[in-house]
Parts: C-alpha cells; sequence; structure tokens
C-alpha cells in the first residue's frame, strides 16, 4: 500500500520497492503470465467490459473470476455501452462506438484501438503477478506499450511533478499533494486504475528505452479503465462519464473568499466587514480557522481529549450570539465558512468513539494522525457526525474549510458524505460546499474544491501554483485553488497583488495566511498595492457570469474552468508543457506577472488575440514581450469570442447590478451561451436554468441571441450594452435579452 501522507517523494520502503520494480523492467526480466477473455489460464482470468459508452474495463485476476470494481472513484450510476463481442484471427474482444479492446488467448496479448480500427495500445503483454520481495506480498503487473516511433507523453496524473507532461505517479495525498490513479496519453486515450482497496490507488511508471508505461496494484487483481479519447477535451468528457461529473457549485463561491487563521473577537471581525464595504472590496465569504470553534488549537490536545474542548459549538469570544451574527453577515453579502478537522478533541466524546471503534487504529498512516481520528468510512460515524453537524448549520453555516484530512486516500469522500448527509436534513435542495486540502477521483461529484495546502510566501511558491493548479484541474478536479499571498511567512505588497491579480483567473479565489503574519486583507499593504487589488478583485466580479458558466460547462462535459493551452492547441509543441499562462476557458488567455518585475514574455498560440479590453489585433504564433505596471495584468482574447461581463459588484448577491456587458472581438465567427440558475438550489439539475445562446456572424457584423430554459429569477440579466472591439475602440449598443433578438453593428472604423 502506497502510504498516504504523499508529500511530493515517495516513503523509503516503497522507494526501494519501486526501484525494484523499474530495475526489474528496465532488465526486461519480468515475463508477463497468460491470459484470455473469461477463461483461466495459469490462474489468471482476464475480463473485458464496456464501463460507460465512452470507457473500457479490462479487469485481470490471479484469484478468482474477476470482480467489477466496487470503489469511490467510480461514479454510482454507470450505463454501459452496447457492445459486440468480436473474434479476429485470434483476437476476441469487444467493440463499442468508441473502439475495441482486445485480448489474443494463445500470445498473452492485448490492444486497445480508436473506432477508426488505428491502434492506440499496441499488442503487449496483459499482466504479471510476482511479490514485493520486502512485503512478501503479491501485486500485479500491467505493461501498456508505446508505439516504436513515439514517446510517452502523459498529462493529467495531478500534482506529482512540477511539470504538465509527467512520466509517473504515486497515487496519494498530503497537505496540498494530490495525485490519481489517471492519465491522457497523446497516443490518444485515457486510463484510471482501480485497486481493490480504494486506499491503496495502484501506480504507474514509464520506460521510454522500453516503449511501455507499467501499473503496479496491490493484491491478486488489476482493473483498468481504459477510454479512447483524442485529445484532453474527449479525455475530460470520458473520465467525467466514468468517475461522475463534477457539480456546479453555489454562486457565491467564484466570489473573492477571505480567508486567515487567527480572527481574534467579534469586533475584529465585523471592522473587517465595514472595511471591505466602505472600501469597495468586493468579498462573498469569510473563511474561519479554529478559533471559530475552539479556544486553542486541537494541535495542543492530549491524545486522551480534555473536558472543556467543544467540537461542535461556536466559541463565544467570536460568536455569542451566532445566528444573528452570521444573519448579519450574509446581509451583508458575506457567507460563513467554517474550519473542521478529522479528530476529536473531547475527552468525553473519545471515549465514546473509542468504545465503539470509531477512531482508525494506531499507526494509520498519515499525517497529523493519531488515535483521535474518526474513521468516516464507518456508516455509523457518518451518521453521527451529520446530526452533530446539523445545529452548525441551522446557525447559518454556509461550507466547510475540510482540514488535514490526510488520513486515508478516501477520506475527503467519506467526510464529505458526512456533510452532505447534514445538510440534506437542514437544506434538502442546497448547494453543498467544502474546500479540502486534497481530493482523489470522484469527490468533484460531490461539491467540492481543493486547495494547494499550506504554501510559503514567495515568488518560487507563486510559480509553481498554476502547473500545481493545472495538473489537478485535468486530474478530474475543476475546482481548484490556493493560499493567495501563500500560507507560512511574510508576503510583500507586491507578491500579494501578483499573486490575487493570478487569482482573478483561477477557478476559486481564495487568499489565507497563518496567525504569525500580516493578514491578507488588502488594505494592510498600503494604498498602491490596495488599490491594483481592488481593480483585479472588480474583474474577477466582472468575470463572474462567465466563470459560472464554464462551471456549467465542467458539470455537463468535464471540461475543466482553467485549462493548459495544450488542450486548445494539441498540435502546438510550444504548448505542450507550457504552465506559466493558461486559459480560461477557451477564448481568454491569462498571462499575469509571476515574479518580482514588471514584464515578462507571452506565447501567443497561432491565431488573431487582442489584449483585453483593446480592439488592436496581435497575430498569434510567436512570443510577445510585455510591460505590466503593479496594477495591470497581460491577459489576451481570440478572435471570434464573445464574453459576457456583468458589472462591478461588492457581492455575487448584488447580481445582476445592471446590464451585462457583451465584448465582441472580431476577426471570425464566434458563440457563447450564457447559464443562469438560482445560483443556490439543485433545481439546475432538473432544468431550471436560462441559456442564451449568443452568436456571432462576423462578416455581417450581427449578433443574435436566443433565450431557452425556465429560469426567470430576479438575479437574471435583462439587458446588455454589447461593444465590438474594434481598432477605434468599443462601439457600443444597447439591447433587451429578455426574448430572441439580434444586432447589427456597423463597422465605425475610419
Amino acid at each position: 500500500m502506497i502510504d498516504s501522507d504523499y508529500d511530493g517523494r515517495m516513503p523509503t520502503a516503497h522507494r526501494f520497492f519501486f526501484v525494484w520494480v523499474v530495475l526489474c523492467l528496465s532488465l526486461n526480466e519480468i515475463a508477463a503470465a497468460q491470459s484470455t477473455v473469461d477463461v483461466q489460464v495459469a490462474g489468471a482470468n482476464v475480463e473485458i467490459a464496456a464501463a460507460t459508452p465512452s470507457a473500457f474495463r479490462l479487469s485481470i485476476s490471479f484469484d478468482g473470476k474477476p470482480r467489477p470494481s466496487q470503489s469511490v472513484y467510480l461514479a454510482p450510476d454507470l450505463s454501459p455501452a452496447t457492445s459486440t463481442v468480436i473474434n479476429e484471427k485470434g483476437w476476441t474482444g469487444i467493440k463499442t462506438a468508441v473502439g475495441e479492446l482486445l485480448v489474443d488467448p494463445a500470445d498473452n496479448l492485448w490492444t486497445l484501438r480508436d473506432v477508426q480500427g488505428d491502434t492506440l495500445i499496441p499488442p503487449g503483454p496483459v499482466a504479471q503477478r510476482t511479490i514485493n520481495p520486502q512485503s512478501g506480498k503479491p501485486f500485479v503487473l500491467l505493461n501498456v506499450g508505446c508505439a516504436s516511433d513515439k514517446r510517452f507523453e502523459v498529462y493529467g496524473c495531478g500534482d506529482g511533478s512540477d511539470a504538465l507532461l509527467q512520466d509517473h505517479a504515486i497515487p496519494g495525498v498530503g497537505n496540498g499533494h494530490a495525485v490519481v490513479p489517471y492519465y491522457w496519453s497523446r497516443a490518444g486515450y485515457a486510463a484510471l486504475a482501480v485497486d481493490v482497496d480504494d486506499n491503496a490507488p495502484p501506480a504507474w511508471t514509464v520506460s521510454q528505452a522500453l516503449g511501455r508505461l507499467t501499473w503496479v496494484f496491490a493484491g491478486n487483481s488489476a482493473d483498468l479503465y481504459l477510454m479512447p479519447a483524442a485529445s484532453l477535451v474527449d479525455a475530460s468528457r470520458a473520465y467525467a462519464d466514468l468517475s461522475g461529473p463534477p457539480v456546479v457549485p453555489p454562486r457565491w463561491t467564484f466570489g473573492y473568499l477571505q480567508s486567515r487563521w487567527g480572527w481574534k473577537n467579534r469586533a475584529y471581525i465585523e471592522d473587517a466587514m465595514q472595511q471591505f464595504i466602505s472600501r469597495k472590496l468586493p468579498v462573498d465569504a469569510f473563511i474561519f480557522d479554529f478559533e471559530w470553534y475552539a479556544t486553542k488549537p486541537d494541535y495542543e490536545v492530549r491524545p486522551e481529549g480534555e473536558a472543556d474542548f467543544k467540537d461542535f459549538s461556536f466559541n463565544p469570544a467570536l460568536f455569542p450570539e451566532p445566528a444573528n451574527q452570521i444573519a448579519a453577515m450574509k446581509a451583508s453579502g458575506i457567507h460563513f465558512v467554517g474550519i473542521r478537522k478529522p479528530r476529536l478533541g473531547n475527552s468525553d466524546l473519545l471515549v465514546m468513539a473509542r468504545s465503539k471503534n470509531w477512531v482508525l487504529p494506531p499507526g494509520s498512516s498519515g499525517e497529523n494522525i493519531d488515535t483521535r481520528c474518526l474513521d468516516f468510512r464507518n456508516p455509523a460515524v457518518r451518521d453521527w457526525y451529520s446530526q452533530n453537524t446539523v445545529n452548525l448549520l441551522k446557525q447559518g453555516v454556509n461550507g466547510w474549510w475540510d482540514d488535514e484530512g490526510e488520513i486515508t486516500y478516501s477520506t475527503y469522500y467519506w467526510w464529505n458524505q458526512a456533510e452532505i448527509a447534514a445538510l440534506r436534513q437542514v437544506n434538502p435542495d442546497g448547494r453543498f460546499w467544502s474546500i479540502d486540502r486534497a481530493f482523489a477521483p470522484g469527490v468533484q461529484r460531490l461539491g467540492a474544491t481543493a486547495w494547494t495546502g499550506d504554501i510559503h510566501a514567495d515568488w518560487n511558491e507563486l510559480q509553481r501554483t498554476p502547473t500545481h493548479l493545472l495538473n489537478w484541474s485535468l486530474a478530474g478536479m475543476p475546482y481548484v485553488a490556493c493560499d493567495i499571498g501563500g500560507f507560512s511567512g511574510q508576503t510583500t505588497p507586491r507578491l500579494l497583488t501578483r499573486w490575487m491579480e493570478a487569482g482573478v483567473f483561477f477557478p476559486i479565489m481564495r487568499a489565507h495566511s497563518e496567525f504569525t503574519v500580516q493578514p491578507h486583507f488588502p488594505w494592510l499593504f498600503g494604498p498602491e498595492a490596495e488599490a491594483a487589488m481592488r481593480k483585479a478583485l472588480d474583474l474577477r466580479y466582472r468575470l463572474i457570469p462567465l466563470i459560472y458558466t464554464l462551471a456549467h460547462e465542467a458539470h455537463e462535459t468535464g471540461v475543466a474552468i482553467m485549462r493548459p493551452l495544450a488542450m486548445e492547441f494539441p498540435n502546438d509543441r510550444r504548448c505542450a508543457n507550457r504552465s506559466d499562462e493558461w486559459l480560461l476557458g477557451k477564448d481568454i488567455l491569462a498571462a499575469p506577472i509571476l515574479d518580482d518585475t514588471q514584464s515578462r514574455r507571452v506565447y501567443l498560440p497561432a491565431g488573431t488575440w487582442f489584449a483585453l479590453g483593446s480592439g488592436t489585433p496581435i497575430e498569434g504564433g510567436r512570443t510577445i514581450d510585455v510591460n505590466a505596471k503593479l496594477d495591470e495584468i497581460p491577459v489576451y482574447v481570440r478572435a471570434g469570442a464573445i464574453l459576457t461581463l456583468g458589472p462591478v459588484i461588492q457581492h455575487t448577491d448584488d447580481l445582476p447590478g445592471g446590464p451585462l456587458e457583451v465584448q465582441i472581438y472580431p476577426g471570425k465567427d464566434g458563440q457563447f451561451t450564457l447559464i443562469e440558475d438560482d445560483g443556490a438550489t439543485m433545481d439546475y439539475v432538473k432544468g431550471q436554468t436560462r441559456r442564451t445562446d449568443f452568436v456571432w456572424n462576423d462578416a455581417a457584423r450581427t449578433l443574435s441571441w436566443k433565450i431557452t430554459g425556465p429560469y426567470a429569477g430576479k438575479d437574471i440579466f435583462t439587458d446588455v450594452s454589447i461593444a465590438v472591439m474594434d481598432s477605434t475602440g468599443a462601439n457600443h449598443t444597447s439591447a433587451s435579452i429578455m426574448t430572441d433578438g439580434s444586432q447589427i453593428l456597423p463597422n465605425q472604423q475610419k
């Protein structure tokens, strides 16, 4: 089993084992066992099935008939595709609408082909069972071949390295680390591996010399889900079909979220609220560390607990009247999010939990693990935890900050399930939201965000952050965040400002800091930095109609909000491993300043681009030099883009707040569908949305729109201000979008 306290390095014992495996592979000393479809051969059985319309399942067992995976990684309501059994020249397998998965029983080979019959995975040995020389326990090796004239180029396994292209994955979770047993290969397919134990996810490594990728499964069986996918977009769709689509978070979570460790008392909280409002700094939530419920950190609690420690109540120093105070916060547009820990601190509760075997046993792997940690895999634990959480929700809590849940690989999944059950008792149709320090496949379908943990306040960490967020996006978690400004260490006005500017283009925008440093309130860093951060926050809030639409797109397609350039420009080799700039959706290229300068080089892929808000075209396919003052962010928009921008508002409850500005970047035809709903309930899954399909005909210079969907709440946009970004400046025209319509926008260039 791979330790779940993964910190970017493999645990010592497993490092030895992994090196041994790689050496054996390099020396070509491992011979594959023969196997056949649905037939026992030398102790091994193979089963091929259509797991979904876009995914095959290759199951191998050395201890009986293969059993379909029962895993939290997988969506609970998989709908298998119609498949046909095929036999050809000794090969047998199944064919679906996406391709063929075949086995040659006589020669112990397997292969994957796409729907055109082209080979995605060349024929190679099926599997080998061997023994870990240290533990004496069995494991299964499953080799995946690569065409002899190509190299493995693999994306999507999480933040196991500081690059998008990766050559190995040791799945696990840790403080801001999440590596998943998944990848997409440029050969044209994606793969997700599942072991019999969700907390022992399979690992893989690439041998370019041997032209193969090797999975390592603990135990006597292996399940590999294979998804023919010609692109990262196709892979994202197939992966979402298999592991479950992400839900749409509450709309307020796309605003600015102010977090800190060290909220002092009631007056301190109320002063911070007033500062945000009076200074016109938009904000949608305050996120509270342990002090909202406890008088001291639970790190200081003895293993046997303490009689006066409160696990499920409010700290009266901060919240003497929690319901009234939280209601007052909400009246100002500020939501309440409180930290949670996976362990108990109260001595009486610990006695009870231990008597019921509700805590993890001594020696459990993971970070900050002791015998105070609840075992959320136990349904009785989840039910008890839910019941004790209900009253907190009734007082007004809007979301949870789940911290230090890297106990087992599946802890966050089960912990979130317990919190969801509590919400369903208080608000049956409300949207659940949590922010977790890691994730595993399947967590995205619950309503969770993941953040990159306790990072340090320095420029190197800012530069690493986009890569990690992009890797998580490709690994199936579209709602990713970081501690803007850095958690530990004192930030500077320039560093915080540049980090905030980058955060405008992160899916979730959250600043956080530890109690020993200056809190990351914008007004504490001088007037120049405050003005620049206000400008950045105003831009973030203007983008919310667009970002919220991308959240619906992620729900419907699995395609992430934050995307590497390689996703939209797969044939441009200069985009293949580039992560210091990225896309928001498919049309906005963010290239913020990530170092202590005012300049950078920006690569623009082929096509015509515009600086955001400008009508001057820039030809792509080249690198440009850019200068940006402290309050400027290099951002570019593709020709043909239609951007839906809201007005500047204080918080998302102010929406619509005025007309929608529709910016058109000419030079190509374009289309964008704005999606609106109530922002709070699950009614959107029942079709309660409003869709405004904008279409730009560049030759006719006409914008048309068509309305579908029944939603008609007070928060929808009713009017638009249309701006075509010509070289002479934007030409604005107003219109109503309560019904279908169109508008001709004449060219006013001279």
